[in-house]
């Protein structure tokens, strides 16, 4: 498993680079710039990047949109700092996990397992931020009259990502193949206008309220 560290700050990345190889991950590179890890990440193909937001040059998240626009099939674990980044991220970007620097090691590590197994993930001080703040309503992240065109099996999908299930997990609970599941996944965000999976988990966390009064 080869992973890149893009970061500000030398001594985090040298600091997180020497616990990860004391927990036998292999880190090809670090890069405080987001244009020098873009190049690494290019040239050195990563299983897993982590990136930050604040980044000189090209920071986190136009790093992420490069990576993801050049067709890499690097996965991409994403660390914010505050709120405002958090939101921004969920907002434009599909990545396969996303914690906050305010989240133990522990924490950081579980995501780092959880992305490794193919499941997205995202850290629990990321979903408190999408329950409570304002700005990610769901009026906000989408239009109120688009719920009206999920289908009762489609809300419970919602409701089942919401809870943190996996695919295997939402096929088993509702005794349909995991194909069907992703075919469910891909009407969800069409109909709802979303681009890929952190945008769809944070808008099915946003929508736990609204499960409650349908069912």
């Amino acid at each position: 498993m080869k992973i890149t560290i893009a970061h500000k700050s030398t001594f985090f990345c040298q600091l997180l680079r020497e616990s990860l190889q004391s927990r036998n991950y292999e880190v090809d590179s670090y890069a405080t710039s987001g244009e020098s890890a873009r190049k690494q990440i290019e040239m050195s193909k990563p299983d897993i990047a982590i990136i930050a937001f604040p980044l000189p040059g090209i920071n986190g998240i136009e790093l992420v949109k490069k990576i993801k626009e050049s067709g890499s099939a690097s996965k991409v674990l994403f660390m914010s700092q505050d709120s405002m980044e958090a939101k921004e991220v969920v907002n434009s970007l599909s990545v396969e996990g996303h914690v906050m620097s305010t989240d133990s090691m522990s924490q950081f590590f579980f995501a780092l397992h959880e992305i490794t197994a193919g499941r997205a993930y995202v850290s629990p001080n990321v979903e408190k931020l999408l329950m409570d703040s304002g700005s990610m309503k769901i009026s906000s992240m989408v239009d109120d009259s688009l719920l009206g065109l999920l289908t009762p099996r489609e809300l419970e999908i919602m409701k089942a990502l919401s809870e943190s299930c996996t695919t295997p997990e939402i096929a088993q609970r509702f005794t349909i193949s995991k194909a069907t599941v992703n075919n469910h996944r891909a009407n969800i965000m069409n109909k709802l206008k979303l681009k890929g999976r952190n945008q769809l988990l944070g808008v099915a966390i946003s929508l736990r309220p609204y499960y409650s009064i349908s069912a």
